[in-house]
């Protein structure tokens, strides 16, 4: 899938310096794409918990994609001609064009603006992309189809033992991520959490909470409802779906419940 947004391996490229509070406010980061600026009307660019996330609606409008919200599903889908991905609110995995894409950390809402990692769609990426330090400026522009720059990241992960697990999640889908509510809350010193959603009827399912795991029911009609109070309190939630050998995992965020 080419260019989904380039700058977020533009930001992969800045140093760590320049997230710094004080270059912040000495000076602010620019993004330009083909020599012209793109302008971020609210919500800036953020550092959090040692991961850059970025409003993805105008880098994405800048390089020809359009974004769509679903404010129900709380869902996000970028497309551009045949090319799309699909990312929902809170959840650690996205879909693009089809594959499953892990997220280093979930999307999630700041200020009213949807912002991502990174590293999602530095993966997805086919730009041309530099920093200029004496501007503290991300500099993008297009490249071509047929001249590559090799990665140096790209021969270790082919390298990497881990790489015949990626077939486990395949394009078919076991759970949908998209029809997943998870809410917390705290009472009394007590963690209280809900899951639902549906899945494949046929699937097992498992609830991972601070490495303990819970076996979920799953109904008929493929829903599922997981409930738990315990002392366990935690922000994150890790799903786990089989069926028939095949493993999805969805990982997400709870959302508090007042």
């Amino acid at each position: 899938m080419k260019k989904l947004t380039a700058f977020l391996l533009a930001v992969a490229l800045v140093p760590m310096a320049a997230f710094s509070p004080a270059a912040s406010a000495a000076t602010a980061i620019k993004v330009e794409y083909n020599q012209k600026s793109i302008v971020f009307p609210d919500q800036k660019p953020i550092l959090q918990n040692n991961r850059t996330l970025v409003p993805i609606r105008p880098i994405a409008e800048s390089l020809g994609f359009d974004v769509d919200w679903n404010e129900e599903t709380r869902t996000v889908l970028i497309k551009k001609g045949d090319d799309q991905v699909r990312l929902v609110v809170s959840q650690k995995i996205a879909r693009k064009n089809g594959e499953t894409v892990k997220l280093d950390v979930p999307a999630q809402i700041v200020n009213q603006r949807t912002m991502v990692p990174v590293r999602f769609i530095a993966e997805a990426l086919e730009y041309e992309v530099n920093w200029d330090q004496q501007a503290q400026a991300v500099l993008i522009a297009d490249q071509a189809t047929d001249a590559k720059v090799d990665d140096p990241k790209e021969q270790p992960q082919e390298q990497k033992p881990e790489a015949p697990k990626a077939p486990i999640e395949t394009d078919e889908v076991i759970v949908d991520s998209e029809s997943i509510t998870a809410k917390s809350a705290n009472l009394m010193g007590l963690g209280v959490y809900s899951i639902t959603g549906k899945t494949d009827p046929d699937s097992e399912l498992t609830v991972t909470l601070d490495d303990k795991d819970f076996d979920v029911k799953v109904e008929s009609d493929g829903s599922f409802k997981f409930e738990l109070m315990d002392k366990i309190i935690v922000d994150y939630y890790k799903m786990t779906a089989t069926k028939d050998g095949e493993e999805q995992i969805v990982e997400g965020v709870f959302t508090k419940r007042n």
